[in-house]
Parts: C-alpha cells; structure tokens; sequence
C-alpha cells in the first residue's frame, strides 16, 4: 500500500506541474506571437527605408590623360587613354605609355577620379564632398586636403571651405544625382602630392573621398597618394597638374 500510494503521488504530482506548465504555454502563446509580429512588423519597415534611401557608390581608378583638369572639376570630358586600379599599377605603366604617343612627361596629367553612382531609388542631394584623412595616421585628428587653394585645414574649422561638390557648394546649392544616374570628380595627383608633401605629409598618404549628403549620411571611398611618385618640385610655379 506504501509502495502504491508513494508511486501514484509521484504520478499525480507529475500530471498536475505538467499541467501547469501547459497552461501557462498556452497563455504565452499569443504572446509570443505578438512579438514575433512585432519584431517582423520592424523589420520590415526597416528594410523598406533602406530601400527607400539614397544609396551612393564610389569607384575610383587612377589615370593618366593629356590635358590638365580643374581641381574638382566635375568629368565631363572624353575618356582617359591610360588608367589602373592602383596609382603604383599607373606608375609602372606610364613610360610605355609616353614612348609609344610620343608624349613628353609631365606634359600630361595623372589624376584620380571618382564616380559616385546613385544605385537606390530616391533622388541623392550632395551637400558636401571633401578629401580627408587622419594627422599622423588612425589616432589622429580629422583633416581636409583643399585642392583649389593648395592646404590642409581640420576638418571642424572647414565649415564650407575645401567642398568640391560642385560650383555652387559654397552657396550651399546642393549636387542632385538621380537614380540610376551619377557624378565624377577627378584631381591632380601632383597637386594632391604636392600640397601634402607642403605640408608635411609625406609617403603613401592615405585619404577619403567623402560625399555627404542633405539627410546627413556619408558615403567614403578610401585612395592614396604617394608623394614620392607624383611631388614634382622642379617649377613650383607651373606644376604639371
């Protein structure tokens, strides 16, 4: 009898925790879905104004062309006959490039050139577009290569100067880019060695292009320039570029 009602406590108390735990499931249960609801409710709306927004892309390349570009100026004209992805990749291939179009060096212009494509679906307006990089590598503080007037200022005293977004940046007249469409931009890798080396920045200096637009996002694409390739000191008053 001991036996027998020890054997059926244990079994009745048993169903009735399981009991328990089952109801108190199926109270959660709603619950649980609610959330789940919820949290797919966020994601979604998430997701749809990611796709909502604007999505800029960068591309940059090296280039060597004939004729010497504004600073900034955006690119309009025909097509480089010499390019690479890595200014060292340009460097090297530069002298057969001059020997076989009999072009004297420095009477060309090797620039860097950005293309900022607009790959979502809303029209990007750009506020600001500037070259940066950190003073003395990632601890630094934030500086701005100005390539029309030749410096470098920190980034929070800038305010509107060194923007090469286009003509009317220093109006504050916003770049429009729409969907599908994009803008370029290209520099002097002379001037930018140059006005580095001025300054005392010198050796493979890396920098960002970085667009920002109207609502506050920024888009970056990082490139460097080595002083030691492109600084042409020779005529300090008729730079190559």
């Amino acid at each position: 009898m001991g036996c027998k009602g020890f054997g059926v406590g244990r079994f009745g108390g048993w169903a009735e925790v399981s009991g328990l735990r089952g109801d108190e499931l199926a109270g959660l249960g709603p619950t649980v879905v609610s959330v789940l609801a919820l949290v797919l409710s966020l994601l979604n709306l998430y997701l749809q104004r990611r796709d909502r927004r604007p999505r800029l892309k960068i591309r940059v390349r090296y280039e060597y062309r004939v004729g010497v570009p504004e600073a900034g100026s955006p690119v309009d004209s025909p097509a480089s006959q010499l390019h690479d992805e890595s200014q060292e990749g340009l460097y090297m291939r530069l002298g057969d490039f001059l020997r076989e179009h009999g072009v004297g060096y420095p009477r060309g212009t090797a620039v860097v050139r950005f293309a900022i494509s607009n790959e979502g679906e809303r029209v990007a307006y750009l506020g600001a577009v500037r070259l940066v990089f950190r003073e003395g590598g990632l601890p630094g503080r934030r500086m701005v290569l100005d390539p029309v007037q030749k410096r470098v200022l920190p980034l929070h005293l800038a305010r509107d100067a060194a923007n090469v977004a286009g003509s009317g940046a220093a109006e504050g007249l916003p770049v429009e880019v729409v969907p599908g469409d994009g803008v370029g931009y290209r520099f002097s890798l002379t001037r930018l060695a140059n006005t580095l080396e001025k300054e005392g920045h010198t050796g493979n200096v890396p920098l960002s292009l970085e667009a920002t637009d109207r609502l506050g996002n920024a888009y970056r694409r990082t490139f460097r320039v080595n002083t030691d390739l492109w600084a042409y000191r020779e005529d300090a008053d008729k730079e190559p570029g």
